[in-house]
């Protein structure tokens, strides 16, 4: 099994601010907010804080929103992930369960927040490395968008057909190597789920992560794997041009532009999304929770957003508060099974820290 490094990272901030957006929805804007992504290239959500504050701004959701990477913290504690080092106003740990405060101690939401932004990479990289789980380090807000993936194969390939593929697993688990982003990441996760459905040794299966989709691409192109899990959204060209033939998609229903059923359709009874959401601190007050959570909400219903995930192929699938909780809870657990079959973890039971991550 090819093995890269799974926490490339990058640092970089940006300050958007206005005085509130054409049509805005109902309810106060935040007077200052700071919007912090785990920066780590490859995990298919790069630089959505940026996106994202703009949208609040020119939304009118905001006043001011600082969109600050924060490199070091993808596998770390989230908690830490919503320190900001040298903001004003913010010198203490806000993350911290003690404080009950959303940015600086005693500030409430509405007059300064702090979110962070997750996704599915940091749920497996918190697992990986036997870290708090997420759901339990942070205050889990909302699920806001989610890119379906495609398995694709060369034009050329013998293997016409997803049933080409399930053959080729049952004949032998370990005989062909399936490409696609970093090791622990969303795509490895959903191929181990495939094996699964399929009944083979999800142990065996041979996985090459790589830190672009493009090396991945390159890969799949000159023959180091023979089929490639990726963005659906991102691959829709390559396969539009011919280049590159879809064998399924993993959404609920078919994608426009893809011909190729869904993994449903198959009967591999499997639906999965990259998804990405918002975190608060952990140790909220309640109200400074629910003024969050209404954020979110007011942001999936903008004019903005939904034109930013029309023009990237995202799907909005907004899940808020304790729904998002609940659902985090249940993912992290889906995800943790199958990190654990896939060799990545000694055990799917967390509770054993500090032994139960597998190490070179």
């Amino acid at each position: 099994m090819r093995r890269r490094g799974f926490f490339a990272l990058a640092a970089g901030a940006v300050v958007l601010a206005g005085c509130g957006g054409e049509g805005a929805p109902a309810g106060a804007a935040v007077d200052r907010l700071f919007l912090l992504e785990p920066a780590a290239d490859g995990h298919g959500w790069d630089g959505i804080a940026r996106r994202l504050a703009s949208v609040l701004v020119r939304s009118g959701l905001a006043r001011t929103v600082m969109a600050v990477e924060r490199p070091g913290v993808l596998g770390s504690a989230p908690r830490d992930a919503f320190v900001v080092p040298g903001a004003p106003g913010l010198a203490g740990d806000a993350g911290d369960a003690a404080s009950g405060a959303s940015g600086a101690s005693g500030v409430s939401f509405a007059r300064e927040g702090r979110l962070l932004v997750t996704a599915m990479p940091m749920v497996a990289a918190a697992e990986i490395a036997n870290t708090a789980a997420v759901v339990e380090a942070a205050t889990p807000l909302a699920r806001l968008a989610g890119d379906w993936t495609a398995l694709v194969v060369p034009a050329g390939s013998r293997l016409r057909a997803f049933e080409d593929l399930a053959a080729a697993l049952h004949r032998d688990p370990a005989g062909l190597t399936v490409g696609g982003r970093l090791e622990g990441g969303s795509d490895h996760v959903l191929y181990g789920m495939i094996g699964k459905c399929l009944g083979v040794d999800t142990r065996l299966l041979e996985y090459a992560g790589y830190l672009a989709a493009a090396d991945a691409a390159e890969a799949l192109r000159v023959g180091r794997v023979a089929a490639m899990l990726g963005s659906a959204r991102a691959l829709l060209p390559a396969i539009s041009a011919g280049r590159l033939r879809p064998l399924a998609v993993s959404s609920g229903g078919r994608i426009e532009g893809i011909d190729a059923p869904t993994l449903m359709e198959l009967g591999v009874r499997l639906e999965y999304s990259d998804w990405c959401g918002l975190l608060g601190p952990r140790g909220m007050s309640e109200g400074d929770r629910q003024a969050a959570i209404a954020l979110c909400e007011r942001l999936d219903a903008t004019p903005h957003w939904r034109a930013l995930c029309a023009a990237n192929g995202w799907s909005r699938v907004f899940l808020g508060g304790d729904d998002f909780r609940r659902w985090l809870s249940t993912e992290t657990g889906r995800t943790r099974g199958v990190l654990h079959e896939l060799g990545l973890l000694t055990s799917s039971d967390t509770t054993c820290w500090g032994s139960c991550v597998r190490r070179p």
